[in-house]
């Protein structure tokens, strides 16, 4: 079965809509005259649900009328897709283990490979840049207490 990108957005609404909800219950509703902190999250939840079933709608009436959709996923665009998701990943796995600047490296080296054009040379001068600038920001600047390099396994 493929996944259309209308599709996947209706699911995606309803999704984090049904969620906010449900955490949003846990708290209270309140009264209309004294909300309680449940409110904002199950109006907001609610409001997410209702643009789910708008878009299923849309997406009903737009097939029975006969319109051509477009994949939310086509193949030539997974590899980038699951290599952008991949580095993330990395970035958390690593930064508590090994630092900072190690995971900045994993993130910005496995990234890079998303995109076919990118030679070697210029990854390594994004992966200078991008540690230089975010030191200067975050350690220095911010005075963010991030360990640099630290090698616990």
């Amino acid at each position: 079965m493929t996944i259309h990108s209308d599709l996947l957005a209706a699911l995606i609404f309803l999704g984090f809509g049904i969620v906010a909800i449900v955490i949003g219950w846990g708290y209270g509703f309140g009264s209309p005259a004294a909300l309680g902190s449940g409110a904002m999250p199950m109006l907001v939840g609610a409001g997410l649900c209702a643009m789910g079933v708008v878009q299923l709608v849309q997406n009903a009436a737009a097939r029975r009328a006969g319109q051509q959709f477009v994949s939310a996923f086509p193949r030539r665009e997974l590899r980038p897709l699951l290599l952008i998701l991949a580095a993330v990943l990395a970035f958390g796995l690593l930064i508590d283990r090994l630092g900072l600047l190690p995971a900045l490296a994993a993130l910005v080296g496995i990234s890079w490979f998303a995109d076919s054009g990118g030679r070697k040379r210029e990854m390594l001068a994004v992966m200078v840049c991008v540690g230089v600038l975010l030191v200067a920001i975050f350690y220095f600047g911010l005075g963010i207490p991030f360990r640099l390099v630290s090698w616990r396994f």
